[in-house]
């Protein structure tokens, strides 16, 4: 009878072992607004990927070549190239040429992630003003709460080359609503 309750332990322990890592592999469908928080800049497209691309996006305290032509033209080509199909491209549709997100404009995209993996948004601040600064952050999906994108220069211009943080809140990423797949 002993021999029978700890077998019967050990099953529910692996029983739950099985039941968590495959929660941790689960994907699910999230739609996420991005609101520009800016009082008169616009942002350019915007880019999303999940976290393990950072090596495609940063070099050290700089950006890679491609993410640099990102936020100083707002052409996401080179760097959506670069992290190849996992990366998404989202516009707004405002501003010449009309893909431009405007202050207090919101879009919405879906993306599919699995488990608690962490989402890289990151998008060009129009250069109307300062023309090299950019915002980002990170998100969790499946956490449901919302993370305000930070402002950031690049130094190009100065001609130092290094991350600066300029600014908080400069954007508003909220996850509005969950599909299970």
């Amino acid at each position: 009878m002993l021999h029978l309750l700890k077998s019967l332990k050990l099953f529910a322990l692996a029983a739950a072992v099985l039941t968590v890592s495959s929660i941790s592999a689960y994907a699910a469908e999230y739609t996420i607004r991005i609101t520009n928080m800016l009082s008169d800049e616009l942002l350019a497209p915007i880019v999303l990927v999940g976290t393990k691309a950072d090596k495609h996006i940063f070099d050290g305290d700089y950006v890679t070549p491609e993410a640099e032509v990102q936020i100083l033209t707002g052409d996401p080509g080179k760097l959506v190239a670069r992290i190849g199909k996992r990366a998404s491209v989202v516009h707004g549709s405002d501003g010449p040429p009309g893909v431009l997100l405007a202050p207090g404009k919101s879009v919405e995209v879906t993306i599919k992630t699995k488990g608690k993996k962490g989402v890289r948004i990151i998008a060009m601040v129009a250069p109307t003003m300062k023309p090299d600064h950019f915002v980002t952050a990170v998100i969790n999906p499946s956490s449901m709460l919302p993370v305000t994108m930070d402002r950031y220069d690049i130094g190009h211009n100065e001609g130092r080359k290094t991350i600066q943080h300029v600014a908080s809140g400069a954007a508003k990423v909220e996850i509005i609503s969950m599909m299970d797949n």
